[in-house]
């Protein structure tokens, strides 16, 4: 429709489309304060979340509630879906975040994004069996051979940070 690029979850294609990878795949994560958990417990299914304050997410765009999807860490793969239920609701990222690290309750949130305080051990992940991988973050530019300068440059740079998303080899 007139861009020259765009970014989303996903490599679903329009036909005259092309998708470049920019992150890793990636996962969501369960995720609250070691001080939340020492007085609350951590959960070992989604169904102990039911117990827990779950802080919500809400799309502007709908109004809906964001629910959290969980996949059974066992061979059945069964789906399990819960509507968070907690003291807030956010509609913005950052203030969501901010709550966790506060110890006000648990978020699920993008694993890219909370994985520097996992690491600093200001957040705990939990159910991590419980949350697998999807197609992570994708560049769409459209299918011709001329691509303007600024969008290779776009397309080379990113392509470049997509190394500091990808976890440490083993």
């Amino acid at each position: 429709d007139g861009m020259d690029a765009g970014l989303r979850l996903g490599e679903s294609l329009d036909e005259h489309m092309v998708a470049v990878p920019v992150t890793p795949p990636i996962e969501m994560a369960v995720v609250g304060s070691p001080a939340y958990f020492a007085k609350h417990g951590l959960p070992e299914t989604p169904a102990d979340l039911m117990r827990h304050n779950c802080l919500a997410f809400r799309f502007t765009s709908s109004g809906t509630i964001d629910r959290w999807s969980f996949t059974s860490p066992d061979a059945d793969e069964r789906t399990v879906v819960i509507e968070p239920k907690g003291s807030a609701v956010f509609n913005d990222d950052e203030n969501m975040l901010n709550a966790a690290l506060q110890g006000v309750g648990v978020i699920k949130y993008l694993d890219i994004c909370v994985r520097q305080h996992l690491a600093e051990g200001r957040l705990v992940r939990v159910l991590a069996p419980w949350c697998r991988p999807f197609p992570g973050f994708y560049l769409y530019v459209p299918s011709r051979a001329q691509r303007p300068a600024k969008i290779r440059a776009l397309m080379d740079f990113l392509i470049e940070r997509r190394k500091q998303f990808e976890y440490p080899s083993n």
